[in-house]
C-alpha cells in the first residue's frame, strides 16, 4: 500500500525536485522508508512530506514564530509553493497529502529551537529524496544531538513528576473534587512513565500518535508489560475503586521497567529534585523551625554580615519598562 502511495505521488515529487530553489525534499512518517522508522501505512495514513526551501533571510528577520518571518519574506517566495494540505487520487479512493513547509536559513539560526517530535520526524522517521551538499542532514543531526543530550535532565523531571502523579495527586484529588479528576491526573502520569521510558533509554520522544505503538516496536515493553498498560487505560472515570485499580496496575508496571517507587525512594527523588531546581541554596537551603519562635536555622553557619546591595533594577523600573514595552 505504501508502495501505492509512493506511485501515486511520483509526479509530486518529481516536480518538487526539480525545483532549483528546493534545497532538501523529505518524505516523513508511515510514508517514508527508514531503518528507524516503526510506523505503519494504511488507507487511514497521509503521506507527509517536506520542502526545505534555500531562500536568504536577514539575521533581523528572525522571530519566534516562524509565520512571523515567513510574513517578512514572502515577497521573496516563489510562486509555485503548494498549499499545506491537498487530496490524490489512489486505488483505495483519495490520500491526504501534507507538504512540510521549511526555510533552511530559518531553521538553521540557532535561535530555532526543535521539540523532540520533530527531531524523532526528520532523524529517525525522514527519508531524504533531495539534500543538496547534504547540508540539511548535517542539520539534523546537529539539532537531534542538542536534543538527545537533555533527555537525562528530562528523565529526571520526569521521575519526579511521576512519584506524584501515580498515586498520590489522583487519589488526593478525587477525595476533593471527585473521581474523574483523578482519572484525568492518572491518565497524565500514564504519559508521563511512557516519556520518561524514552527519554531513560536516550531516545528522541515520537509523535504522540506512535508512543505507545513504538514501545513495543521497539523493544522498550514485553507483553505482560503492555498488559499492564492496558489494564491502566481502562477506566470507569465515575469509581473511585477503579482509580485505585489504576494506580495499582500503573505502579507495577513502574516496577517492572525498573523505578523504584517505595516511599524511601520517592523521598529521595524529590528531595534531590528540590535541591537542584527549586531551592537557590541547594543542599545548603535553610530549614525553618516555628519553637521558640518562627526563625530560620541555616545549614552553612551563621547568616553573613549584611553587605550593600549592587546596583540592579527595582521591582518597580522593570514593570515600567515591561509596560512601555507591551
Amino acid at each position: 500500500m505504501r508502495t501505492q502511495a509512493r506511485a501515486a505521488a511520483k509526479g509530486l515529487l518529481n516536480a518538487l525536485e526539480a525545483r532549483p530553489e528546493v534545497q532538501a525534499l523529505y518524505v516523513l512518517s508511515s510514508s517514508a522508508v527508514t531503518p528507524r522508522n516503526v510506523t505503519r501505512f494504511s488507507t487511514d495514513s497521509d503521506f507527509d512530506l517536506a520542502i526545505v526551501l534555500d531562500i536568504p533571510l536577514k539575521e533581523d528577520e528572525w522571530r519566534p514564530r516562524p509565520a512571523d518571518t515567513y510574513a517578512l519574506v514572502r515577497d521573496r517566495l516563489p510562486a509555485w509553493i503548494p498549499e499545506f494540505s491537498f487530496l490524490l487520487p489512489v486505488p483505495w479512493g483519495h490520500m491526504e497529502v501534507n507538504v512540510h513547509q521549511l526555510l533552511f536559513a530559518y531553521e538553521a539560526d540557532s535561535r530555532t529551537l526543535w521539540n523532540s517530535d520533530k527531531c524523532d520526524a526528520y532523524a529517525n522517521k525522514g527519508e531524504p529524496l533531495l539534500d543538496r551538499d547534504g547540508a540539511f542532514g548535517a542539520l539534523i543531526t546537529h539539532k537531534a544531538r542538542r536534543l538527545t543530550r537533555s533527555l537525562p535532565e528530562e528523565a529526571r523531571r520526569l521521575h519526579n513528576r511521576i512519584t506524584w502523579d501515580v498515586r498520590e495527586i489522583p487519589l488526593r484529588m478525587a477525595r476533593r473534587v471527585g473521581a474523574p479528576t483523578g482519572h484525568f491526573v492518572l491518565s497524565a502520569a500514564l504519559d508521563e512513565v511512557v516519556d520518561w521510558m524514552y527519554a531513560r533509554a536516550g531516545l528522541l520522544l515520537p509523535n504522540r500518535k506512535w508512543k505507545l505503538h513504538s514501545l513495543g516496536a521497539l523493544g522498550l515493553i514485553d507483553s505482560v508489560q503492555q498488559t499492564l498498560l492496558t489494564e491502566t487505560q481502562q477506566c470507569d472515570p465515575l469509581s473511585l475503586a477503579d482509580l485505585e485499580r489504576r494506580c495499582e496496575a500503573l505502579e507495577e508496571f513502574c516496577r517492572t521497567i525498573g523505578m523504584d517507587l517505595a516511599p524511601d525512594a520517592i523521598a529521595a527523588v524529590r528531595r534531590a529534585y528540590q535541591q537542584a531546581d527549586h531551592q537557590l541554596l541547594g543542599s545548603g537551603a535553610a530549614t525553618f523551625a516555628a519553637a521558640p519562635e518562627p526563625h530560620f536555622v541555616p545549614t552553612r553557619g551563621d547568616d553573613p554580615p549584611a553587605t550593600p546591595h549592587p546596583p540592579r533594577h527595582s521591582a518597580s523600573t522593570l514593570r515600567d519598562r515591561l509596560a512601555q514595552e507591551a
